[in-house]
């Protein structure tokens, strides 16, 4: 303000200046009924100091507002703060802004250290982060996302559940390991066994329990990660689905479970074999008791064990 006036004081008095020297003449104009007369180079000062005047006072008032306006913002500013504050310690003590409501109005959704994604004005996109989280599938390509993206991810996965045959199209397509798994275990449930074999992910007790009247179903055994009580659950589903020796042969690499077979079939030198050789003390002394009680039955065994 203070270059403003300096430089406009100077413009006046060269503007002046130029005038008395280009024509020094005198201009009367009545005013309030009478008669002034002055040279023409006053003339236009005054004018153009009035006309400074008022812009001075036309600043001044700006000014004033813009202060008042940042000093409300400021406050605005302290109060969602508070607002935020007192929304994560579950106060639900929302005080009123002069400027920022938008803003301010967003703080609702605050609950503890959660964001409920309710749609307010200017964060329309609460509303797809809703669906999101109800297990709808979004339009997610407007907001720009790559596929390493938690929202990204979660879209894609609500989309596997309402269409399990997208999941082929996610393992070529996606790199995100995440993603990949996702779609692993669906599309594994109904993909033929030498198709599965091509990923390199963990064959699960429900890939094998899917193909489980699978004539191939031998080469996933080999590479599944089962526990001891999943390996006697799959050799319970086979158990009298083929001939003794074909089932025992299916169940080979699950020491677990050919084990529970072979006594299941009282084929006791065989599962004897099998329990020595991998130190299957749970089974160890179910033959102890086979010796002792020969009515034993290996169900009721694992029944009253209460483990498997």
């Amino acid at each position: 303000m203070k270059k403003y006036i300096i430089s406009s004081i100077i413009f006046i008095a060269i503007i002046s200046l130029f005038i008395y020297i280009q024509d020094n003449a005198y201009t009367t104009l009545s005013l309030f009924g009478s008669n002034l007369t002055l040279p023409n180079a006053l003339w236009s000062a005054l004018f153009l100091t009035l006309f400074l005047f008022f812009t001075i006072i036309f600043f001044l008032i700006i000014h004033f507002k813009t202060y008042i306006y940042k000093k409300n913002i400021q406050k605005d500013i302290l109060i969602i703060i508070e607002n935020i504050k007192n929304n994560i310690f579950y106060k639900n003590k929302t005080k009123p802004v002069k400027i920022l409501n938008s803003i301010n109005s967003f703080v609702e959704n605050i609950e503890g250290l959660n964001i409920k994604p309710v749609k307010k004005e200017n964060f329309e996109f609460l509303e797809d982060i809703e669906k999101l989280q109800k297990g709808e599938v979004i339009e997610i390509g407007k907001y720009n996302l790559n596929e390493n993206n938690p929202w990204f991810i979660q879209n894609i996965k609500n989309r596997l559940i309402q269409n399990p045959d997208y999941a082929k199209e996610v393992l070529k397509k996606f790199k995100n390991e995440e993603l990949k798994k996702e779609a692993f275990y669906i599309f594994a449930k109904k993909a033929e066994i030498k198709e599965i074999l091509k990923y390199p992910y963990d064959i699960t007790f429900e890939i094998i329990e899917a193909h489980i009247k699978d004539d191939n179903l031998k080469e996933l055994l080999e590479k599944a990660k089962l526990t001891p009580k999943e390996e006697i659950q799959i050799a319970k589903k086979i158990y009298n689905t083929k001939t003794p020796d074909e089932e025992l042969e299916i169940l080979s690499p699950l020491k677990w479970g050919k084990s529970y077979l072979a006594l299941k079939y009282e084929h006791i030198e065989l599962a004897k074999e099998i329990i020595e050789a991998n130190n299957l003390k749970f089974f160890e002394y179910f033959l102890k008791l086979k010796t002792s009680q020969e009515k034993t039955d290996i169900d009721e065994y694992l029944d009253a064990a209460k483990i498997f």
